[in-house]
């Protein structure tokens, strides 16, 4: 997968989707101030922003799930491991710095806003840290940073359970240095195969009666 600009800021987007939408609701006062053709002026932003975060969140998930542009799962030997999981500390002190500009909800807030949003994400646009969504803990999957006994390579893998030194590990490459749970995948294919098989038995079912 090539990290380019747009994938950068989808997976921006995604996340800071809890950001945006606090945002989106302390602002929420000056929503009938100012009209537009006769709409109020921030419903516009508002639905604008909220198909973008829509379909961020759909991309990010679509990314994890899907098996295209992949390359075949690679199985690794584990020699050396560490839950880098603490890392989302570091993201929540980006929120934290993000909402400081908000608080009061004024024009120059928003403006502040703006200017540390572009900032965070001029810092991290190309780095891995994006793909460590906040919404992965909330899936109870772990992030490690892992030594494997392959060319002796140092590698992330999002992975569902907990993992040891001495396991060995099937995983598909995400970007780079970064690798995710094969059976992410497997399952959401595995999914998408038992409905599409229930589907067409329902349809010869109706199709007999």
């Amino acid at each position: 997968m090539s990290m380019g600009i747009f994938n950068s800021l989808r997976l921006f987007l995604s996340e800071y989707t809890l950001l945006f939408i606090i945002a989106m609701v302390i602002y929420s006062r000056y929503f009938f101030s100012i009209y537009f053709f006769g709409l109020p002026l921030l419903s516009i932003f508002y639905a604008i922003l909220s198909i973008l975060l829509i379909i961020s969140n759909y991309g990010y998930y679509y990314l994890l799930t899907s098996d295209e542009d992949k390359e075949r799962p690679k199985t690794y030997h584990v020699v050396e491991i560490k839950d880098v999981s603490v890392m989302y500390t570091n993201i929540i002190m980006t929120y934290v710095l993000g909402l400081l500009s908000v608080f009061s909800a004024t024009l120059t807030g928003l403006i502040v806003f703006i200017i540390v949003l572009s900032f965070i994400f001029g810092l991290f646009k190309d780095s891995e840290i994006l793909f460590f969504n906040p919404i992965l803990p909330v899936m109870n999957y772990r992030v490690y940073k892992v030594r494997v006994e392959e060319h002796n390579k140092l590698i992330y893998i999002i992975y569902k359970e907990k993992i040891q030194e001495g396991d060995y590990i099937v995983v598909c490459p995400l970007y780079e240095n970064i690798y995710l749970d094969e059976r992410i995948i497997k399952k959401n294919r595995v999914i998408f195969i038992c409905f599409f098989n229930k589907s067409r038995h329902n349809g010869h079912s109706a199709f007999f009666r």
